[in-house]
């Protein structure tokens, strides 16, 4: 893979084109990586592998099952609120003794008044 900056490209884009027939071509911006620039028949072959990810991916659902995504929100969105709710359990289960020796000590002061 060749990498060459926007500027080279601009200048001479007739043979980059020729270039990119037989490699892809990172055409970067000051040392940031922006564009690849492939054959059309690379990329049609990587559309292809593309598509049948996807379709392996379509009959692997149909077979296991789908996924119900509203399903899958509330079941998530529940855990974490019951994780909530444990979690300020805990910390309610700590904090009386503290907040018991705060009470203390602020009724003390009024206390000798």
């Amino acid at each position: 893979m060749l990498k060459v900056n926007s500027d080279a490209v601009a200048q001479q884009l007739d043979e980059f084109v020729r270039m990119a027939l037989t490699q892809s071509i990172v055409i970067e911006k000051p040392q940031q990586p922006t564009v690849v620039m492939l054959s059309l028949d690379e990329y049609q072959r990587l559309q292809a592998l593309d598509d049948a990810y996807l379709l392996a991916c379509a009959r692997q659902a149909n077979k296991e099952g789908y996924i119900d995504h509203d399903r899958e929100i509330r079941q998530r969105l529940a855990a974490a609120m019951n994780e909530r709710r444990l979690s300020r359990n805990r910390e309610s289960a700590v904090r009386p003794g503290i907040a018991d020796a705060g009470h203390a000590t602020e009724a003390a002061p009024a206390e000798h008044r």
